[in-house]
């Protein structure tokens, strides 16, 4: 069989929360791993994910907490046979779904990781990963892109947005998460959408009409957007409080590692998850040393 290339692109995140989960975070995942099944299956926004968590490895000095999630894919609805045979998809004791490989670093407040799947929900699983490990549900937990860019501050200085400019593949928009901005959703439902279609969109904005999209609005669409290794182009154009026109490109806005490996699979094993994973934290490091 040949092998077959896949690109990966890792995310990192910086953990946005109370010092004290980060305690938690250390002693819940070691009782986890004492337990004699350290894999589990849990419901999250009415979809299964199976959870498996990997004894700590020590990176460059760092302690790491490797976690392999998996999440349903229930867009899978029949099989076919080359018979003619269509039937449901039955799994028992087990999911079928995209895998979603993180590294947890509590002593940097960090986590990074990378999907074969929807890349655009890897920070929502991100943080329900991080929840099943606190104490205290009602905490908040919050994942941030580190931003590439301090150019990225001044989104939200901008008092007065005029435009917003992007393109991105129809079929990301297949399968948005539950955390999707309305603007997100409502084009991922939209009746003349079709599969492998470039879609480019130029709004032009004032929050001041009925319909306006806020600025609260637009900074979540971008911030979603720009999580999303299929946005191509991403653009906002507006003022400042002095009158000044500011003009922002947020297409590589955010720090990522970008890979490509060799596999005889369709999926990656965790394996090479893990090696992919190490060289990314070593490249983070290097960049913040």
């Amino acid at each position: 069989m040949n092998k077959l290339k896949k690109s990966i692109t890792v995310r990192f995140f910086s953990i946005d929360v109370e010092n004290s989960f980060l305690n938690e975070l250390t002693s819940n995942y070691r009782a986890n791993l004492v337990n004699d099944n350290n894999t589990r299956i849990i419901g999250i926004r009415n979809k299964k994910h199976l959870v498996k968590t990997s004894p700590s490895i020590f990176h460059l000095g760092i302690e790491v907490y490797p976690v392999t999630v998996v999440r349903e894919r229930n867009t899978w609805q029949t099989k076919a046979t080359n018979d003619g045979k269509i039937s449901s998809i039955e799994v028992n004791q087990g999911i079928i779904g995209d895998p979603y490989f993180f590294f947890i670093v509590p002593q940097l407040q960090l986590v990074i990781g990378f999907t074969s799947g929807p890349s655009v929900s890897l920070k929502s699983v991100g943080t329900s990963l991080l929840e099943l490990f606190s104490n205290n549900r009602s905490k908040k937990i919050k994942l941030e892109l580190i931003p590439k860019e301090k150019e990225f501050s001044k989104l939200i200085e901008i008092t007065d947005y005029s435009s917003l400019h992007f393109k991105i593949g129809s079929s990301s928009l297949s399968d948005v998460s539950d955390d999707a901005p309305q603007l997100i959703k409502d084009l991922s439902n939209a009746p003349y959408l079709e599969s492998n279609m470039q879609l480019a969109l130029d709004l032009a904005l004032d929050e001041h009409e009925e319909s306006g999209i806020s600025k609260e609005n637009i900074i979540e669409i971008v911030n979603y957007l720009s999580n999303h290794d299929d946005c191509t182009v991403l653009k906002v154009k507006g003022r400042n409080s002095d009158g000044s026109t500011v003009h922002l490109d947020f297409g590589n806005a955010f720090v990522n590692f970008k890979t490509e490996i060799s596999t005889r699979h369709k999926y990656i094993d965790e394996k090479i998850a893990h090696n992919v994973l190490e060289d990314a934290l070593s490249y983070f490091n290097s960049k913040n040393s």
